[in-house]
């Protein structure tokens, strides 16, 4: 019989044993580096250590990122166990811990109020927030850290505001024999710290698909969520271990406020260079608008200049060839670009005015703007003047230009509360169609970017201001799209984009569908 051999392996691809034999020998087996074989003790327990706390298969089935955030990640979720110590000891200085003239009944009332405070902010924060949560995973990520500090200062603060109370005049703060200040400062805390769940559960969601999907080989996001919990555990141990040490020496208000504002500012710069390690591979507005530009440009031939001088240093091409392809940044370029805190409906722009688009909006938005309220179009926005009703024919003319596309891309006059007065912003909104994809909402996207760029370089957007003269930028934005998207795609995948995967329309957006000649009828005739 001839001989073979059978190589076992671990989830990470790793020979863990082999299984041999030659000439009807009898079948041997030899480790290599399986836990239970290994002669090491040093070995084993790394080992041991490995299997407990990082997911099956590491580093194979996991993002590049992984190891750094969770680094940064330990070291924040350390700072902010400390520091939850402090806080809880003042709450239960509050509550009259160590006074025989406090009330235990009062305790459970008050909790009861904060609880109450917690609950509702949690539903309205799973109302309005819900959909943005995964497009913007980096952002409410950090947001949800920034809140639990401001909840553990509100918490460390309460049982100092319970004899002040604010005046109108100097010193505006006042002593006082009991103040609502300190119920009010519990029920922010437990406000803050609802939305600290609400944000904090949904972004992390995001962020543990990522790590999970991203690797060489495809992970399992049960067994990563599980394995960083029981991280979350260790370090929670530990940091309740050193608190209570740390505790038993600060006991005055000078010295308990310098350790905990120490430690806020170490928990909020640790989760600021750990949001700023992950790099996501799906085009969320923000990414998608830096991929955009750059491609762009290199389209137009401003960087070509740099790219000859790049490519010749890596051997690419040869000194005299400069037919240069357009190229667009890797996800790891764009996530050292991409800012935390940014308005996702902005389009950045190099030329003077903003330009703010709105994706998914009800086709009333474009057609008939006064039946829609303005928060239909975007969050935090208002009404503005020159909302006009197109007609029959407009709409006619609107639904042809945008037959062959999957979206359908218009002016509205709604801007943001925090730019009232835009000089020369544009306000867009992209509707879509029942077929439409994440191709096509990166395309929509790049269409507002070309619209954008095209208003720019008219003067005072005067240009574009009757429909017709709207109609016509809109359609020449739409033929510079459809020129360069393909390639763009092209290049997006080969620099590592999951196209496939575009976050850029959160939810479940409202769609529509077009039927024009007799099927439009039959549509009329069954409503």
């Amino acid at each position: 019989m001839a001989g073979f051999a059978v190589r076992e392996k671990d989830g990470s691809g790793r020979v863990i044993a082999v299984y041999s034999t030659s000439n009807g020998a009898q079948l041997k087996e030899a480790a290599h580096g399986h836990p239970k074989k290994a002669s090491s003790r040093g070995g084993s327990w790394r080992r041991l250590l490995g299997d407990v706390f990082l997911p099956e298969g590491y580093p194979h089935t996991v993002s590049s990122d992984y190891l750094q955030y969770q680094i940064w990640n330990a070291l924040q979720a350390f700072c902010s166990s400390l520091a939850g110590l402090f806080a809880s000891r003042a709450v239960l200085q509050g509550h009259g811990v160590g006074n025989a003239s406090a009330s235990a009944t009062n305790a459970i009332f008050l909790t009861v109020l904060q609880d109450v405070f917690s609950r509702l902010t949690t539903i309205v924060a799973g109302y309005y927030l819900g959909t943005s949560l995964y497009p913007e995973a980096k952002t409410y990520r950090l947001l949800a850290d920034v809140l639990n500090d401001a909840a553990i200062i509100c918490d460390t603060l309460s049982p100092h505001l319970a004899h002040v109370s604010f005046s109108v005049t100097y010193p505006f703060l006042v002593p006082v024999a009991d103040s609502p200040l300190r119920v009010v400062a519990l029920c922010l805390s437990g406000a803050f710290r609802a939305l600290c769940g609400a944000v904090a559960g949904g972004s992390k969601a995001a962020l543990t698909v990522h790590f999970a999907t991203a690797g060489e080989k495809p992970g399992d996001v049960g067994d990563l969520s599980a394995k960083d919990g029981s991280k979350e555990t260790v370090l929670a141990l530990l940091g309740m271990l050193c608190g209570s040490v740390v505790l038993h020496y600060v006991h005055d208000a000078r010295t308990t406020y310098a350790v905990l504002f120490s430690l806020i500012f170490c928990h909020l710069a640790a989760n600021f260079v750990a949001v700023r390690v992950i790099a996501m591979r799906a085009f969320n507005r923000q990414r998608a608008s830096i991929a955009w530009v750059e491609f762009r440009a290199s389209y137009d031939g401003e960087c070509k200049s740099f790219q000859i001088i790049y490519m010749s240093l890596t051997n690419l091409i040869d000194e005299g060839n400069t037919n240069l392809t357009p190229t667009v940044l890797s996800y790891v370029s764009v996530a050292c670009r991409e800012r935390i805190f940014m308005d996702s409906s902005c389009i950045p722009c190099s030329q003077p005015g903003r330009t703010w688009c709105s994706l998914g909006v009800p086709f009333s938005a474009l057609v008939d703007p006064a039946a829609v309220p303005p928060a239909t179009l975007a969050l935090f926005s208002s009404s503005r003047v020159d909302r006009q009703q197109l007609n029959d024919d407009q709409i006619a003319a609107l639904l042809e230009l945008f037959s062959g596309e999957n979206y359908i891309l218009w002016f509205t006059s709604d801007y943001p509360l925090s730019h009232p007065s835009p000089a020369n912003g544009l306000s867009l909104a992209v509707v879509l169609k029942d077929s439409h994809g994440p191709i096509d909402h990166l395309k929509a996207w790049a269409h507002a970017h070309e619209l954008a760029r095209l208003h720019g370089s008219s003067q005072s957007g005067r240009a574009l201001g009757g429909f017709d003269a709207q109609l016509a930028g809109v359609r020449d934005a739409l033929g510079r799209v459809s020129r360069m998207f393909p390639q763009f795609v092209v290049q997006a995948r080969a620099a590592g984009w999951k196209t496939e995967e575009s976050v850029l329309v959160g939810g479940s957006p409202v769609t529509i569908a077009v039927d024009v000649g007799e099927a439009a009828l039959e549509v009329r005739k069954d409503i």
